[in-house]
């Protein structure tokens, strides 16, 4: 799959000595770095770069935070006139599968995941939160088919169609549509009709081909046209706090990624930590149930650090993630027996067995449940998701803080926790009810996604 992204523009609305708007800071990195970042670690490798405002910069910053992705810079030398004229300049590339961009988008990863894994082979992704206020591209349509695509939606389209929302600015083509979309832009061009956007094409093809959407599901996300915008992306990157344990492992990161280790390594390492773990609690005892404790907030330090890892280096892969997950399900599922064992191994009655095959099957069931959201591209199996517990775009940094930390990302704190008070039946027998509560209502509130339904 290629990405292209329109970085063209002069974004006028930001003042004449703002630059290119794709290589604006925000929390100290570029949208353009944020953005290639983001389709980096969701395993995009081609990336075709429009240019034409300041091309020179634009492309050196590009260039530079390229690593290992195959990078095409192509320059629209007609970037005053229509956004038209900036897609059509990459029409050589409409040979794969595509995902066409704004790059004056700051938004989490998740909406890239969200896009590659949705079962529908052509997307658009919206937000339906937004309100019409004639500035936004309204995305309309029947069912679960985008049929059409404008700022200013005439009364009858407002009869005829639904609203699903506002464009993020992010459509995903397969080959066909692709090469379908390139047909009509030359269309267009050939025939003089150059001071459109882009968008204004989309109706035709929406026309020829089917076309589903994604949803945002209130994730935070701002197109930046003006300096008010800026400044909510700012507050917005602000805000998005890291949970304790993130900021942990963190603190090692520059001495990480000098070590030759893969993400898939640190992967294994956190196996053997996790394991090890378990082992040491089902023994009994205080003493082992420390050294449990230890080892399992080990566990999740370096379970971050594959992660992180494969970001920065741009080695993440569907393989690699699904291996994370994987021996974050083997570790975790087997905690529950672990605590049993240990209990009975110190004298706790029989019944607590039972609650430890109640504790292990709540997990498998959570597990399960939220994997099969994550193939879906949701969820907190999905970095950036609001279901992994982030901070949110908020006025109030306590309630961000406290958003941030309220997450399973932090469950090794608690299970410390447990073991230094020496309360694990207790919180054997909170790990049994809660894990069955949490997975049973979020099957029951994302029921209708996770049956593809709209």
């Amino acid at each position: 799959m290629k990405a292209i992204l329109l970085a063209a523009g002069v974004g006028k609305r930001m003042g004449p000595n703002a630059g290119p708007k794709c290589l604006l800071k925000i929390g100290g990195r570029s949208l353009l770095e944020i953005t290639m970042n983001s389709l980096r670690s969701v395993g995009v490798r081609d990336l075709v770069l429009v240019v034409g405002f300041r091309k020179g910069e634009v492309a050196a910053h590009a260039q530079a935070h390229a690593r290992e992705m195959r990078l095409t810079v192509l320059e629209n030398p007609r970037y005053q006139e229509g956004a038209i004229l900036s897609l059509w300049t990459a029409r050589s590339n409409f040979d794969d599968d595509l995902l066409i961009m704004d790059a004056d988008v700051l938004c989490p990863q998740a909406f890239f995941e969200r896009l590659i894994s949705s079962p529908h082979a052509n997307c658009i992704l919206v937000d339906p939160s937004s309100v019409n206020t004639g500035e936004e591209q309204m995305v309309l349509g029947k069912g679960s088919r985008v049929l059409f695509i404008t700022k200013n939606p005439s009364d009858q389209l407002r009869k005829q169609m639904t609203f699903f929302g506002e464009s993020v600015g992010f459509l995903k083509l397969d080959k066909n549509a692709a090469a379908e979309l390139g047909r009509l832009l030359e269309s267009r061009v050939s025939a003089g009709v150059v001071n459109i956007e882009h968008e204004q094409v989309y109706p035709d093809l929406f026309e020829k081909v089917e076309v589903g959407f994604e949803t945002a599901d209130g994730l935070p996300w701002i197109e930046i046209d003006t300096p008010a915008d800026l400044d909510r992306a700012i507050r917005m990157s602000s805000s998005n706090l890291l949970c304790l344990n993130r900021r942990i492992s963190r603190w090692f990161l520059p001495l990480i990624m000098k070590l030759l280790v893969t993400p898939n390594q640190w992967t294994t390492l956190s196996l053997g930590l996790g394991l090890a773990s378990v082992a040491s609690i089902a023994r009994g005892g205080y003493g082992n149930g420390l050294m449990g404790a230890v080892l399992f907030q080990l566990f999740y330090l370096v379970d971050n650090w594959d992660g992180e890892v494969a970001r920065a280096k741009g080695l993440s892969s569907t393989w690699g993630g699904w291996f994370d997950v994987g021996v974050d399900a083997v570790v975790q599922i087997s905690l529950g027996l672990g605590l049993a064992v240990g209990l009975r191994k110190d004298g706790a009655p029989d019944w607590v067995m039972n609650v430890g095959w109640l504790a292990t099957l709540g997990l498998f069931l959570d597990f399960l449940v939220t994997g099969w959201a994550k193939v879906l591209g949701f969820g907190p199996g999905v970095l950036g998701d609001s279901a992994r517990g982030r901070g949110v775009s908020s006025d109030s940094r306590i309630k961000g803080w406290i958003r941030a930390n309220w997450t399973n990302e932090n469950f090794s704190l608690v299970v410390a926790a447990a073991l230094i008070l020496n309360g694990k039946l207790f919180f054997l027998c909170l790990l049994a009810a809660g894990v069955h509560l949490y997975w049973l209502q979020f099957l029951w509130k994302e029921r209708l996604r996770l049956l593809y339904f709209k």
